[in-house]
């Protein structure tokens, strides 16, 4: 089941509301989703980001989240990907404290929800991970503050 998750936009956007894990739902359709809990953070037309609930825990001083990115227009290629991609399923490492955040790993496809070909893929030790801030208003913030409730309420 997919629950949705609406936060405030980056902009001054309106909230795009998603009915259903429909056709029109790009998200949490892909491998690996059977043992997942995606809880979907609708952006714009464009993007569609969604957090697999089931995956956030602790590492060390740390909580660990898997989020995907699924796009409605494929991405190009070039820094990222060696070809154009659709999703990327990856892990972030969150600190709760300074409500800082890094990536740790990520693997683009070419479909929808982690479908298709992998076209990349990069993994790090989740210890040695840069963390950048997350200003408030952003994703990045809504992203902090959302992995972080979920461990707080998961250590009670």
């Amino acid at each position: 089941m997919v629950r949705k998750f609406y936060a405030a936009l980056l902009t001054s956007a309106v909230i795009l509301g998603v009915t259903g894990a429909g056709p029109d739902c790009r998200a949490a359709i892909g491998p690996g989703t059977a043992s997942s809990n995606w809880d979907v953070m609708v952006w714009t037309d464009a993007l569609t980001v969604s957090i697999d609930t089931t995956s956030i825990t602790s590492h060390a001083k740390r909580v660990i989240a898997h989020v995907m990115w699924d796009y409605s227009e494929a991405r190009p290629a070039g820094a990222i990907a060696a070809a154009p991609y659709k999703s990327m399923m990856g892990v972030l490492v969150f600190d709760c404290t300074t409500l800082q955040f890094g990536g740790v790993g990520s693997v683009s496809y070419s479909g929808d929800g982690g479908d298709g070909e992998i076209v990349a893929q990069y993994s790090i030790d989740p210890d040695k991970a840069t963390l950048g801030g997350a200003e408030p208003g952003t994703i990045g913030r809504d992203l902090v503050a959302y992995v972080c409730a979920h461990a707080s309420a998961s250590r009670r």
